[in-house]
């Protein structure tokens, strides 16, 4: 079970659906990554308009970790050119 001490309330929208969210972060924080999620899953219903919504949702997130996991593998790249020499 989590706390929910510290935690705002931030509504954001998806696809014309109203979710509460609880976080810690920044109020601001929280509506830039709904309106990120929403401007990416009303891309791909745009692009494939026969696909449930629970596809879309599925297919949304393998992009975002696809990309996620890209940049971190880009990071740790970047991080072992520059290690320090002892």
């Amino acid at each position: 079970m989590t706390s929910n001490e510290g935690k705002k309330r931030v509504v954001i929208e998806i696809l014309g659906e109203e979710y509460i969210i609880r976080s810690s972060t920044s109020s601001e924080h929280v509506q830039e990554v709904g309106r990120y999620v929403d401007r990416l899953m009303n891309e791909l219903r745009e692009k494939y308009p026969a696909m449930s919504i629970q596809k879309i949702a599925i297919l949304a997130s393998l992009n975002l970790a696809s990309d996620l996991l890209s940049l971190r593998k880009q990071g740790n790249k970047q991080g072992k050119g520059k290690r320090r020499k002892r």
